[in-house]
Order: C-alpha cells, then sequence, then structure tokens
C-alpha cells in the first residue's frame, strides 16, 4: 500500500498557472475538468500555441475521445500528441513557441516514426527513431527503411540515450516491465522516459487482459484492438490497462516517476484525464 500512496502523491502540477493537477483515483471537479466538447469546432474552435509545432494554431473537430482528436491547423496533431510535446517543453527547460530544440549533444529516441510530433523532431540532431516489425527481425536492423526494434531487447548501448519518448506503447507488449527495464539500461544518467498508457486512476493494479502461457496467448478480458500505424488493416492488441501498482513497479526498477494531468485549453489540450507520465533515471544509478 505504500507505493498506492505514493503513486497518489507523485502527481504534482507543473510550473504554469494554466495547468492543474490532481491526486489519482479522485474524481474531477466538474466545473474545473469537464468540457462538452462538441462545440470546439468551427468558430468556437480552441486557438493558442501548438507545442508540438511552436506556431499559433486553431485545435478543431473534438470527437467523444478527446484524447485521439482536436486536429492542429498547422501540423495536424492530435490532443495526445500535444500533451507529450507539451510535457517534453516543460521538463527538457524548451519555450512554448517555437521549434522543438534541444541543446548540442541531445539524444532522443521516439518509439514511432510517423505522426506530426515525429515530423518536428526530424530535423533535430541525435534524433532516433523505429518501429517494432515482428520477432523474425534483429534490433537495429533496418526494414523498408525504418529502424526495427523490440522495446524488451533494445539494440543501443547502455546511458546512451537522453530522452525517450513512447505515446500509448506499452500496452501493446506481453511484459511491458521488462520494456522499462530496457529503457532504464539506455538512458543516461538523469535522462528520462516520457509517455502516455491507457491508466485507470482509480484502479490499484494493472488490468491484465492477456498474458503468454507457453507461447500461447490467454485471453483474461474480452480482447481488444489500437490502430497500428505500420498494420492500418490490423490494429494491435492491448494486453494491459495501468493503474496504480504502475507506480511502485516503476520504481522497483530504479525509476523516479510522477505523472501529470494536463489542462491548458490555449495548447489545444482538453479533456478530464490528460495524463502524461515521466519516468527519469536518477543521477547516481
Amino acid at each position: 500500500m505504500r507505493f498506492i500512496q505514493k503513486a497518489v502523491d507523485a502527481f504534482r502540477p507543473l510550473a504554469d498557472p494554466s495547468h492543474r493537477s490532481i491526486p489519482v483515483g479522485l474524481r474531477p471537479a466538474r466545473r474545473q475538468w469537464t468540457f462538452d466538447l462538441a462545440p470546439l469546432t468551427g468558430e468556437s474552435a480552441l486557438s493558442g500555441i501548438c507545442p508540438v509545432c511552436g506556431k499559433r494554431a486553431k485545435f478543431d473537430e473534438f470527437t467523444d475521445n478527446p484524447r485521439e482528436s482536436g486536429r492542429c491547423s498547422n501540423c495536424q496533431s492530435f490532443n495526445r500528441q500535444r500533451q507529450m510535446a507539451h510535457a517534453i517543453r516543460k521538463q527538457c527547460g524548451l519555450p512554448k513557441a517555437g521549434p522543438l530544440r534541444f541543446p548540442e549533444g541531445f539524444v532522443i529516441y521516439n518509439t514511432e516514426t510517423t505522426a506530426s510530433l515525429h515530423l518536428q523532431l526530424l530535423q533535430t540532431p541525435g534524433y532516433l527513431c523505429s518501429e517494432y516489425f515482428g520477432d523474425e527481425y534483429e534490433p537495429g536492423q533496418m526494414v523498408d527503411g525504418r529502424r526495427h526494434e523490440d522495446l524488451r531487447h533494445l539494440s543501443f548501448e547502455d546511458n546512451s540515450i537522453d530522452l525517450v519518448l513512447s505515446s500509448d506503447v506499452m500496452e501493446h507488449m506481453p511484459d511491458p516491465y521488462a520494456a522499462h527495464l530496457e529503457i532504464l539500461r539506455v538512458l543516461k544518467r538523469g535522462g528520462r522516459h516520457i509517455f502516455t498508457v491507457p491508466f485507470g486512476p482509480s484502479m490499484q493494479e494493472d488490468q491484465i487482459r492477456a498474458k503468454l502461457v507457453d507461447g500461447d496467448i490467454v485471453y483474461l478480458e474480452e480482447k481488444a484492438f489500437h490502430g497500428d500505424p505500420v498494420r492500418p488493416n490490423e490494429g494491435v492488441l492491448v494486453w494491459t490497462i495501468f493503474g496504480l501498482a504502475m507506480f511502485g513497479r516503476l520504481r522497483e526498477l530504479g525509476f523516479d516517476v510522477k505523472g501529470w494531468n494536463i489542462f491548458a485549453p490555449n495548447e489545444g489540450v482538453v479533456g478530464p484525464w490528460s495524463l502524461v507520465f515521466d519516468a527519469r533515471k536518477p543521477i547516481d544509478q
């Protein structure tokens, strides 16, 4: 239970008055947190500075799934991508506006090779990106011009990467904590893994929806699939929905971990649970 309490304590507000944070497991106050997203279209669309492209923009076409909607009029980023970019700018000390620019020698590894955040980072020196194409490929192998990596067996050297980015990736593997441990290995001391996952703020334990038994998938819950940019006609299985126990597991691995519930309409980030997690490798590790 001490890890559950630490998880509740881990949610901290970001240093901007437009952001609010609440303890995990509590429902947000309705007047502060509940948005009727239907009017946020056309002339009533949100406007401000997009944290992905750093330009003034409108954020339009929100749906009843706010995490995956609300396109930026410039870079076409949607809400979840802007949550990630917002956290990157805050945690890396970058300005709110302008391109995503990092210090010389700063190494970023992104676990996807598509979408707006990837496109904004492409010109960054030291930028690495990959997809997972299947167990038949070796980590680091190029497949149709893109790098293949298995997050459980990365090809990168120890202490070689400053920032790892993953957005709704960890739920799509049978052992996500093996992947977290491998990310910890490749991060430099003081480096961080900024990520999003499906998360139940009122859930104490992770919900294991499927597991591997002697090489076969055993389904513990109804099958669920998310869209897969690499295989758009297939989808990718959801193995885990994460709960408060995730904080304890990551701390046991050696991370310092926090979660942010971001509320920044002037950056196109809305919805009741705009959650981004920051797992940092301690400097003395």
